[in-house]
């Protein structure tokens, strides 16, 4: 199905309700039906081409005499470029500004958006950024969930809520898996609690795969998926695992300087006992044109099945990424819990993605540095894919 953004040629000075004013351009903001009379703001609607294949440019035709397939009139226009590409973009809005009469020499994507924004034209062209691309991500990531399992996956139990499992099948947990952003005020949430919002104020909801959530002001998050364990017929689907989530800030709207990355909280099922192990698999390392930062905090041999948390930041050319100071944390197991964090922070910090996934052995068993560093790489191999980076 294509996806279409409805524009409306509106001079009145009033904004419609339900839309974005850009000059003379009233465009569609949310879900109410355009099409329909009576038209909203009593303008009619047109659909831009589809967004999926082109990027898009409106503008007003104020004489109302854009020729369209229903012989009325029509006070908006579009160009669209050939292929959806920044590239692409690029090269039609230097062809529409020369068309104005007033030539210009755009050579960045972001560049072009502003130029036609400030001069009253709309173009469906966002930058390419970790926060505008986490369900572009999302959507490719989820055909390949079997690559981010480690060898030997336990399909553990999502029998909690979307904000922490239970006990996950064999004692894995107490109330664990508790998944946060880092925040902006440095609060650690990584103790060994179980999940009560007062506990864990900032914490991800696995539930929700469909669009982007957003927390502490500026952090968007996205699940790859989940499926309730079902505890009357004791099944539980493995499509949604590995149990994983996106995240990243949204330094476009709100700067630079935001911490990006993810803490872990809640009971370990070893109740204290079991051995850890953790550490960096990458630490600025270029794999595949992406900076990688990836670090893992695991218990195990506690009988129950294992718990290992990895964590990935990644940045990139195309995104403008700069990390800060990168920090990391393994929770001790005689803790009792599953503690654990992988962020980044500074001044100029801007444009990474965050990733977190929890992978699992059955009885206790490890999983290895080494299949941790396969499944950070396909991930990797992965967002690439899907970004055509």
């Amino acid at each position: 199905m294509a996806t279409i953004t409805p524009i409306a040629y509106n001079n009145s000075g009033t904004p419609i309700p339900g839309t974005i004013q850009i000059g003379d351009l009233s465009i569609a903001s949310s879900a109410q039906d355009y099409g329909s009379t009576p038209f909203p703001g009593n303008k009619r609607f047109w659909a831009t081409p589809d967004e999926d294949l082109h990027y898009v440019i409106a503008y007003p035709v104020p004489a109302g005499n854009h020729p369209n397939p229903l012989s009325v009139q029509c006070f908006v226009g579009f160009f669209k470029s050939v292929v959806k590409t920044e590239e692409s973009f690029i090269n039609l809005a230097n062809y529409f500004a020369n068309s104005l009469n007033t030539p210009q020499n755009f050579t960045g994507g972001t560049d072009a958006k502003v130029w036609l924004n400030d001069n009253g034209y709309w173009t469906s062209y966002t930058p390419n950024t970790p926060f505008n691309d986490l369900q572009t991500i999302a959507e490719y990531l989820r055909g390949f969930m079997n690559d981010f399992k480690n060898p030997n996956f336990y399909n553990y139990r999502l029998d909690g809520d979307g904000y922490y499992i239970s006990d996950g099948g064999g004692d894995m947990y107490d109330n664990g898996n508790i998944s946060s952003p880092w925040v902006i005020s440095n609060t650690e949430y990584i103790s060994n609690s179980g999940y009560s919002p007062g506990t864990y104020p900032y914490a991800v909801d696995y539930t929700q795969s469909a669009t982007t959530q957003m927390e502490d002001t500026s952090f968007g998050y996205i699940s790859l998926g989940y499926e309730q364990y079902d505890n009357i017929t004791d099944t539980q689907s493995p499509t949604y695992l590995p149990l994983t989530v996106l995240g990243a800030r949204d330094n476009t709207t709100y700067g630079p300087g935001l911490p990006i990355g993810f803490q872990t909280g809640g009971n370990s099922g070893a109740d204290g006992g079991g051995a850890l192990s953790s550490g960096y698999i990458y630490s600025g390392t270029v794999v595949s044109g992406f900076t990688v930062y990836s670090f893992y905090r695991e218990t195990y041999n506690a009988g129950d099945p294992s718990h290992c948390d990895l964590y990935i930041l990644l940045g990139h050319p195309n995104w403008g990424s700069v990390f800060g100071t990168v920090s990391s944390f393994a929770q001790p197991t005689n803790v009792g819990g599953c503690g654990g964090y992988l962020y980044t922070s500074g001044v100029n910090t801007e444009n990474v993605l965050a990733i977190k996934t929890l992978l699992s052995k059955n009885g206790g068993q490890l999983v290895t540095l080494a299949e941790c560093q396969t499944v950070t790489n396909n991930f990797i191999i992965r967002v690439k894919q899907a970004l055509n980076f």
